[in-house]
Order: structure tokens, then C-alpha cells, then sequence
């Protein structure tokens, strides 16, 4: 009898376990991984699960971990809902890029936001352009956010600079490669325009500091475009306010995506769209990032992992969804 209990107990247990296993995707229920507490992806997946939690009535929450690392895996596995990610960060994990462990369940909802990115100099250093960084001393790698790599020696290649044409330098993030310029320990680093470190070391270094131009590149987008690992030209608006970039400027970005897995619901997924898109203007006004942004962006020809099924019913019914797209979307699913 007492052996029966247990066993019906043990049962009982592992059920629970289960369900609490899929509780992420539960049509009650929606986590969104983000970057730790205080970070950007932070505050607006907690303004998400807000919106989330008043307009779908569903019970949201944003879950914060150390990094993508460790949330887009548990996004891939049906354990989270819902996370953000760069286009080129996402391509890397649906692929097994750079040692990453393949990830081949992520799906995309939608283009978020673009995020400028490109190389800074200090603003004293006479260098004005990629082609400027011949025989100088370069950060091509952050150990940190290794599929930054990427996008950077695009940026370089652009200029027609391949790995022997400077010296490569590597830096174990991003806030380390703004250090190295402003002690002169290297000439010139990528980094995201706007950022808080950005802004004290503009103000904090004489003269300030500098991004470097692209406009003397012909056809740098075409070439980007070409590439298809999500990382694109952007320019310089007078709204845009960044320092060290002057309206005109063109620098490098990247897509920021609002992630998910296949095992979610064509359903759910089409509710969150909507509800953002319903809710766009008043998301921007809290967000000033998501002014690079809005619902006409959500799709993007050069995504480079599939559209959730949902999605794409989604942007079928706004008319959004294309030849080209569908081709894409076809080719990457298709890839795996």
C-alpha cells in the first residue's frame, strides 16, 4: 500500500514538474528574457510585460539573466517565451556559429529596432574614416559578445581592410574597447552610439570623441545587404542626438529582434504583435530607442533566422509579407 502511495506520488510530482516545465508557453502565461537589471533590454521587457499583462491579460514577466547566453538557449527550448537579440547574435545561435551550440527552434517576431553601431576614435586623432585605420591599432574582437565580430570586420572589409592590414586587438567587452581609446591603448573600437559610457567618454576625453564616416564607401549597404548576416549602414539623423556623429554621418547597425520559439502558438504569437503594434506611439514615448523603429519595419527582407508561422500569418493579413520574404523565410527553414 505504502509502495502504491509512493508511486502515485512520484507520478504526481513529475507531472507537476512538467507542466512547470511549460509554463512559458502556456496561453496564460509569457516570460521574456532579458539582459540584467538596469540594462535597456531590461527596462523595456519590463515595460512589455506591463503591456502584456493589462492588454492580453495574461500573467508577464521579465525574467533578467547574466546575458543572451543564457536565455536564448532556454527561449530555443520552449522553457522562456520571449527575449531580444541582435540579428547577427540570433543568426549565429539558429546556425552554430562561432562554437555557439545550434539553437534551430528560434523564430523571429519582428524587427524591434535598429541599433547604430560602429567604430569610435578619440575625436584628436585625425582619423575620419574606416580606410584611415591602415596600420593602426584596431579592436576586432570583444571576448564577451563574441558575434560582435562579425559585424566588425564587415565594417573593415568594407573599407576594403582585411586582418593583416592593422593590428588586431581583442578586448573582453565593449565598455573595455571605449577604455583602450580613451588611454590610447588602441586607435580605434566598436561600439553602440548613445550609449551611457559612450556619452561620459565623449565628455570626460579632450576633444571628445569621434565616430568614423562611411559616407566614402560606395555602395556600403549593397555590400552589407550582400553579406545577409543581419548587419546593415545606417545614417545619422538630426533626432538622432549621438554624440560624436553629426547628422550625415554613416556608421554600421544592427536589428535588434523580439525572439521566440516555434513551440509557441500561432495564436499567442499574433496576439503579441498586435498588442505592440496597436500600442506602438505609446511605446516610443517611453523608449526614445524605439524611434529607430516602428510596425512598417517588423519585417525585414535580410532576417537572417525564420519567422515565427504566426508572424507571418500576421503580416500575410496586413499585407506586409512579400515574394522575397517568403523566399527568405523558406531558404532558412529549409537550411536546418
Amino acid at each position: 500500500m505504502i509502495i502504491k502511495t509512493l508511486k502515485r506520488l512520484t507520478f504526481s510530482l513529475a507531472l507537476i514538474f512538467l507542466a512547470s516545465c511549460g509554463d512559458s508557453n502556456r496561453s496564460d502565461s509569457l516570460t521574456i528574457g532579458t539582459n540584467p537589471a538596469g540594462t535597456f533590454y531590461y527596462v523595456v521587457g519590463t515595460g512589455l510585460s506591463k503591456l502584456f499583462n493589462e492588454s492580453l491579460g495574461v500573467r508577464s514577466t521579465a525574467q533578467p539573466a547574466s546575458g543572451s547566453a543564457v536565455y536564448v538557449p532556454l527561449i530555443n527550448n520552449g522553457e522562456m517565451s520571449l527575449g531580444f537579440s541582435t540579428s547577427i547574435e540570433a543568426g549565429s545561435y539558429f546556425n552554430g556559429q562561432l562554437n555557439l551550440t545550434e539553437q534551430p527552434n528560434l523564430r523571429v517576431l519582428m524587427k524591434f529596432w535598429v541599433m547604430p553601431y560602429g567604430y569610435m576614435v578619440r575625436a584628436d586623432s585625425g582619423i575620419r574614416h574606416l580606410a584611415d585605420l591602415k596600420g593602426k591599432n584596431v579592436v576586432d574582437e570583444q571576448s564577451a559578445n563574441l558575434t560582435l565580430s562579425i559585424g566588425n570586420r564587415l565594417m573593415l572589409q568594407s573599407a576594403g581592410l582585411d586582418v593583416n592590414d592593422y593590428n588586431a586587438i581583442t578586448v573582453g567587452g565593449l565598455p573595455q574597447g571605449i577604455t583602450a581609446v580613451t588611454d590610447g591603448l588602441a586607435d580605434a573600437a566598436p561600439i553602440a552610439l548613445g550609449q551611457g559610457n559612450v556619452r561620459k567618454a565623449h565628455a570626460t576625453t579632450p576633444g571628445g570623441i569621434q565616430f568614423l564616416d562611411m559616407s566614402d564607401i560606395d555602395s556600403v549597404q549593397d555590400f552589407f545587404a550582400n553579406q545577409k548576416k543581419g548587419f546593415n549602414a545606417y545614417t545619422v539623423s538630426e533626432d538622432d542626438q549621438l554624440p560624436g556623429a553629426s547628422e550625415g554621418l554613416i556608421t554600421g547597425s544592427v536589428d535588434i529582434y523580439l525572439i521566440s520559439s516555434v513551440s509557441m502558438s500561432e495564436k499567442i504569437a499574433e496576439d503579441i504583435i498586435s498588442v505592440i503594434e496597436n500600442n506602438w506611439q505609446s511605446l516610443e514615448n517611453q523608449f526614445a530607442a524605439l524611434k529607430r523603429g516602428s510596425p512598417s519595419m517588423f519585417v525585414d527582407e535580410n532576417h537572417t533566422i525564420p519567422y515565427h508561422q504566426g508572424a507571418v500569418n500576421y503580416y500575410k493579413k496586413k499585407g506586409l509579407w512579400s515574394d522575397v520574404l517568403e523566399e527568405r523565410n523558406q531558404m532558412l527553414l529549409l537550411s536546418q
